[in-house]
């Protein structure tokens, strides 16, 4: 088990994106990098200075003399330089460490042009979370870039922005070590930085770490080494791409070493580098066909309702009881995925979900309820004060705060984060939902019978497949699907048979009432067979597919088998 050092609370940690890397690790990535006594090395953000204490160990191995001299760093917090000047004091060399964000540092900030070596852990920091002079930092990063594409997108990271900013630092043949998020497998603005560094390097090699290395830090996420050799300022256009899966330190190593890896594949998906061959032939095979069809095909998938405030607007019977309000102040709502059962709901069905006490009811106040200077209800609206109310993003966008139901009523719900897989669940009780679940709007050209029939449909295993490819595995193993990636999400279905699959929905249903989601699943796979959409020796293939990627996703989490 790696071991690691961090002088931060849980919440600082967050709030300066700060999750110090373990020793072993920073270890084997600094001997990978650091190849000539007389390298320069740059840590765009030394932390807890564990980089830079490995780094130390590799120069000396390799016979430098006094390694202080090549080291090279940045860093925004003050605590960083405490822990630095602990560990080297009289040794430090002026002009070598920079107190600031590196995103504001130059390589003329050091006095020299550039380096042989970067290599660190860059901060985790979403863009909702960094504050305003990160965000325009960024932004004059990316517009002054002369490696920069069109657009990174408006979500990109933190970290993302280093690694743009790191290729100004680099000299010609030198090398870059990262240690990731595991949404570098997944974002979009990651793919076009692999773009990017494709242009620039001869070679890049990513490497995922099944171990949850940071999860004592306050992160959850699975890591991804991005080691990058040979730079050229020039765009070379022909960079290859190799990717690795490491459960112990021992494979990393071979991996590092090019002993053991795999090409990228040119969909830039590396899941479908832990699929083999025939897998990945029935995959292709069964999509080229007209009867296979995305969700995007017939419907359109949004986030559900933000109310800026669930626990608040959202309550069981007996929160409102308490509360001395009234039913009619509340509507039907579906706050979360597991209330939802069978391939339909109805008010009959959310009836009963009250009755069991499940937060299933959303306050949503009219103006003339409120005439009533002392009632119970303007009593439980006064405990968001004003001052949390200006705060609140999400109340700004509405015209009354107190009226958080935005009337857009989907069609069907769909799955955001799931252990098993995505479903696709109708609508018939005209329900709101909250963000937690996705809202699904069927196009004109869908009869109600396949709407039913693509509920059904998404149960089979090829379907379930489909959405471990596209969706993306976050924290304790779950599977995460951004409405993008749930549009890709394939089915089967063909128009003569989209009568018989609706017909099996009484059936269906009463399998995953009574969750037994294993026998739904076998009885359209047994329907798909039947009907020749795909053979007996096809099915199994995607059965061994959809294994593979699911003990990926809960490595380091639990043994799935």
């Amino acid at each position: 088990m790696f071991k690691i050092m961090n002088a931060h609370s849980l919440e600082m940690r967050k709030e300066l994106g700060a999750y110090y890397t373990p020793s072993a690790l920073s270890q084997v990535m600094s001997d990978w990098a650091i190849r000539r006594p007389t390298d320069k090395i740059l840590e765009p953000s030394f932390g807890g200075c564990g980089f830079l204490e490995s780094c130390e160990k590799s120069l000396m191995e390799i016979g430098c003399i006094n390694p202080m001299e090549n080291l090279f760093g940045v860093d925004v917090d003050q605590k960083a330089f405490d822990t630095l000047k602990k560990k080297y004091g009289h040794l430090l060399i002026k002009k070598h460490f920079i107190l600031s964000d590196f995103i504001n540092v130059f390589p003329k900030d050091f006095g020299i042009e550039d380096f042989e070596v970067i290599i660190g852990n860059p901060p985790y920091i979403s863009m909702h979370n960094m504050s305003y002079e990160q965000r325009k930092s960024c932004e004059k990063v990316f517009a002054d870039s002369p490696f920069k594409t069109k657009t990174l997108g408006r979500n990109a990271s933190l970290w993302g922005f280093f690694l743009l900013h790191a290729l100004s630092f680099i000299r010609e043949n030198g090398r870059i070590a990262w240690v990731l998020p595991s949404s570098f497998l997944n974002a979009y603005y990651a793919k076009e930085l692999i773009r990017i560094y494709k242009n620039h390097f001869n070679h890049l090699k990513i490497i995922k770490i099944n171990e949850r290395l940071f999860k004592n830090e306050g992160a959850d996420e699975m890591s991804v080494l991005f080691l990058c050799d040979e730079f050229h300022r020039t765009p070379i256009n022909n960079g290859y791409v190799s990717i690795g899966f490491a459960d112990t330190l021992n494979e990393l190593t071979s991996i590092m070493t090019g002993t053991k890896e795999n090409k990228l594949n040119s969909s830039e998906n590396y899941k479908y580098n832990i699929l083999d061959i025939d897998t990945l032939n029935v995959i292709s095979s069964i999509t080229e066909h007209k009867y296979s069809l995305k969700i995007q095909d017939i419907a359109d998938i949004k986030i559900g309702m933000v109310t800026g405030m669930n626990n608040f607007f959202i309550l069981d019977q007996n929160q409102i009881l308490k509360h001395n309000l009234d039913n009619k102040h509340f509507r039907p709502v579906i706050s979360r995925f597991s209330h939802l059962k069978g391939i339909h709901h109805t008010l009959k069905r959310h009836t009963k979900l009250i009755a069991d006490n499940k937060k299933g009811l959303l306050l949503h106040v009219s103006p003339d309820d409120l005439y009533e200077k002392h009632s119970t209800l303007r009593k439980y609206l006064s405990q968001v004060d004003r001052k949390e109310r200006v705060k609140n993003r999400t109340f700004k966008k509405r015209k009354k705060w107190f009226q958080p139901d935005d009337g857009i009523y989907p069609d069907a719900f769909f799955s955001y984060m799931v252990h098993e897989f995505p479903r696709m669940i109708l609508n018939k009780g005209k329900v709101n939902c909250t963000n937690s679940i996705h809202r699904i709007f069927f196009k004109d050209i869908a009869s109600n019978k396949l709407k039913k029939a693509c509920c059904i449909s998404l149960l089979s295993t090829f379907s379930q497949l489909s959405a471990e490819l596209e969706g993306r595995s976050y924290g304790s193993g779950v599977l995460k699907i951004e409405p993008t990636a749930g549009k890709n999400i394939s089915f089967l279905i063909k128009d003569d048979l989209i009568h018989e699959l609706s017909n099996l929905s009484k059936e269906i249903d009463q399998l995953l009432l009574n969750n037994e989601t294993s026998n739904a699943t076998a009885l359209v796979d047994k329907f798909f067979v039947d009907k020749g959409l795909i053979s007996l020796d096809e099915l199994k293939s995607l059965k061994k597919g959809l294994f593979r990627l699911r003990k990926d996703r809960y490595k380091g989490v639990k043994n799935y088998e």
